[in-house]
């Protein structure tokens, strides 16, 4: 497909049109983005050791590939299995108690945490070294549109031509090489580890587990205050087009600020890949309690 026009009408209601961009727009321009290109980037990086850590902390305790859904494994971690991977392998010292207690304690400090920071330095390396140039178009885009896109790369100024100042970066923009924004939306009160049969320092550890995990819980109030300009905009939209975004609840909130500013009348029209995208889009739309939603297949 070259340069397809998907909806003729979008050049008549092009200022009043919202489009939402998903990394399936990138994906559909054979752009490498996907987590599992990450993911292989890093073993080209001789990442082995993160790779590994990564697939104890997030995939091997949830039964599921991380790699899959980044975002989705974050929020789905367990205190138990990272404390029990991090603790010190040697049998607890009675005759030392205050000093075995602290190894325990501190363990996630050493493994868990430095291995967050590790992975979030090469994850916004990676974003920096992904590379857009040889796509082409493959619908057509209309200039004047608004566009609130969930992706780093800059296929829309780039490929497509959209002017900077009619697209909003909600996770962070190369172009200006912003804080990448990568998380989930599992907020957890790290004191209800605490109980009348925990032993102090294990909860101390677990605490510790849970409120770095919370510092990847997404600022979604602080990001729509930071776009609030473009937000307070939307009101005059006539239709709202998604390409490539899967509707996934973690991205609910930004949804839901929109449709605060739209109401639930506007017509929604979702770019879908698979079963599972239109199984998404059914409950996307029953959330929100939207009156007008259709799917299409972008490519």
């Amino acid at each position: 497909m070259s340069n397809v026009s998907l909806f003729p009408e979008m050049d008549k209601l092009e200022s009043e049109t919202l489009i939402i961009i998903g990394n399936g727009f990138d994906i559909a321009h054979e752009i490498k983005s996907t987590y599992n290109d990450f993911r292989a980037w890093l073993n080209t990086k001789g990442e082995l050791g993160l790779i590994d850590l990564m697939d104890t902390f997030f995939s091997f305790s949830n039964k599921r590939n991380a790699w899959d859904d980044i975002e989705g494994a974050l929020g789905e971690y367990d205190e138990e299995s990272i404390l029990s991977f991090c603790r010190p392998e040697e049998e607890f010292d009675y005759d030392h108690s205050l000093s075995s207690s602290a190894r325990i304690e501190d363990s996630p400090m050493a493994v868990f945490q430095p291995a967050l920071g590790r992975f979030k330095d090469k994850f916004d390396e990676w974003v920096e070294s992904i590379e857009i140039f040889g796509a082409e178009k493959i619908i057509e885009l209309f200039p004047n549109c608004r566009y609130l896109t969930f992706n780093y790369t800059d296929t829309l100024e780039t490929i497509y031509g959209i002017p900077k100042q009619n697209i909003v970066h909600i996770h962070g923009s190369r172009l200006v090489h912003d804080e990448y924004i990568i998380g989930h939306n599992h907020y957890r009160d790290s004191n209800n580890v605490w109980d009348e049969e925990s032993l102090i320092f294990e909860s101390r550890a677990k605490e510790s587990i849970i409120e770095s995990m919370n510092g990847f819980v997404k600022d979604y109030h602080g990001n729509i205050v930071k776009y609030s300009d473009f937000f307070s905009k939307l009101s005059s939209t006539k239709q709202i087009i998604c390409f490539g975004h899967s509707m996934n609840a973690i991205d609910w909130p930004y949804f839901e600020a929109i449709i605060d500013r739209v109401g639930k009348a506007v017509p929604w029209r979702i770019s879908c890949y698979s079963e599972e995208d239109i199984d998404s889009v059914h409950e996307f739309k029953s959330h929100f309690g939207l009156k007008d939603v259709s799917t299409f297949q972008l490519k």
